[in-house]
């Protein structure tokens, strides 16, 4: 008897720690298409996708109290527990540091810096791309974002 208890113990132990991989290595990641056919391109909006792109203009709310989720259903409600792909506080928009240049003030916007106060215009990446100092250029397409993530993911500056 306290073989099978141990047994059936060791397997519990097995399964509970595969479902724990399993759920780090499907976590979406906002701004990426996942396995539900959809990149979460905020905390309550969503593209869909195919071929593992997102379509163009095809942003979608996920409707009231829903959160876009990396789960078989897409929008979920954030009182049932689900976890947004995109945490809304994940911002991570640089202010002029007086050692960059330039610096990121939205997706798709950038504006130059005079140490630590910005100067100038906002300037706009070309159609299509998205703001990415990182990589060395000042716009790339968002499938070679550095990281695979926005340097400052908001809307508009």
């Amino acid at each position: 008897m306290q073989q099978s208890s141990n047994s059936l113990r060791n397997l519990l132990l097995v399964l509970a720690f595969g479902c724990m991989l399993a759920t780090v290595w499907s976590a979406g990641v906002c701004n990426r298409c996942m396995e539900n056919n959809v990149a979460c391109v905020n905390k309550t909006h969503f593209k869909y996708c195919v071929n593992y792109s997102p379509v163009d203009n095809s942003t979608l709310p996920c409707g009231a109290g829903k959160i876009c989720t990396d789960l078989g259903i897409i929008c979920a409600d954030a009182t049932l527990g689900a976890k947004p792909v995109c945490d809304s506080t994940d911002v991570n928009c640089r202010r002029c540091d007086g050692i960059n240049m330039f610096q990121c003030t939205s997706r798709t916007t950038f504006r130059q810096c005079d140490n630590s106060e910005f100067t100038g215009d906002t300037l706009t990446c070309p159609t299509g791309t998205v703001c990415d100092l990182e990589s060395g250029k000042f716009c790339v397409k968002e499938c070679e974002l550095t990281n695979g993530k926005y340097e400052c993911d908001k809307d508009a500056p």
